[in-house]
């Protein structure tokens, strides 16, 4: 077995060969953070900048397998659980989690990319609900997902009670929900803590919304226009998963990773024909000025 001091942190995700997002994004956002990254593969994806074109998700004893060789070496301080496109696969990983007592597990429920084809339909989506999510750490979806989600919960909630399923599932009370309502309703239905990502409101503004242990937080900041956030929802949960694995409050980390992402938007590389990458180097960039600040706060004062 091996043993370090530097946080471990492992990927549970899909393949980007565009290298914004995945398990490509998440490796480069735990390095920046300044820790080991790891990483096991659901899925390959054929996608760039401009959309994501297919997806094969990999067979269920290889997952298994991955996921065995590389926890019985080497066990994680944090998980961040990216893709998923086989209802079967999210079994296996919280088997995985139950079986290995994994800690700090950040799950971002990405259903469908911004352009292209969906990652996970119903079934995936309700074994989230009822199993993936309950053993979780926290649980990053942003306002299209959360929406997605909600109405998933109504339409079990109706179906428990002998109700008919509205025919119209966009017109259901998840559309005129608030994030901060949102995130009570999952965090209540799933006893988890859920962070509900406000870069898709309609406002202005980029404010966070999270659910944690009966309370409300917000975290506000800034949106960005920029012509590459491609990944940014990748390197939130996994600069999360970072910052847990470093010894960080789930509230710090949140608002740790917000700025690092922040930043890391605001850098606006130009990669591709699309919505490129996030600038990962930002992140590095941002890490280092905190850890810059700590040492000198840690000096004595006849030292500084």
């Amino acid at each position: 077995m091996v043993s370090s001091k530097i946080p471990k942190v492992l990927s549970i995700a899909g393949s980007d060969p565009s290298g914004g997002a995945g398990i490509q994004g998440d490796i480069k956002t735990i390095f920046a953070e300044g820790c080991y990254g790891m990483a096991a593969i659901t899925g390959m994806t054929a996608q760039n900048t401009l959309g994501v074109k297919a997806v094969i998700a990999v067979p269920d004893d290889f997952l298994r397998m991955q996921l065995d060789a590389v926890i019985c070496d080497i066990i994680p301080d944090a998980v961040k659980i990216g893709m998923i496109s086989e209802p079967s696969h999210v079994k296996i990983i919280v088997d995985m989690i139950d079986k290995y007592k994994l800690r700090n597990v950040i799950t971002d429920p990405v259903i469908a990319p911004t352009s292209g084809v969906r990652f996970a339909h119903d079934e995936v989506l309700v074994n989230m609900i009822d199993y993936l999510f309950p053993a979780s750490t926290l649980v990053t979806p942003n306002i299209p997902e959360a929406q997605t989600i909600v109405r998933a919960i109504l339409d079990k909630r109706s179906r428990a009670a002998g109700e008919p399923v509205s025919a119209h599932k966009g017109e259901l009370p998840a559309s005129e929900l608030t994030p901060s309502e949102m995130a009570e309703l999952i965090g209540c239905h799933c006893d988890c803590s859920v962070l509900v990502k406000g870069g898709h409101s309609a406002d202005g503004e980029a404010t966070d919304c999270m659910w944690h242990k009966g309370e409300l937080s917000i975290f506000r900041g800034r949106r960005i226009a920029a012509m590459s956030s491609h990944g940014t929802g990748c390197a939130l949960s996994s600069s999360i998963a970072s910052n847990l694995a470093k010894g960080e409050s789930l509230a710090a980390a949140v608002q740790i990773a917000k700025a690092h992402v922040t930043a890391a938007i605001a850098g606006n590389m130009s990669i591709g024909s699309g919505n490129g990458s996030i600038d990962h180097e930002a992140i590095l960039q941002q890490q280092r000025i905190q850890q810059d600040t700590i040492n000198i706060l840690e000096r004595k004062p006849e030292e500084r």
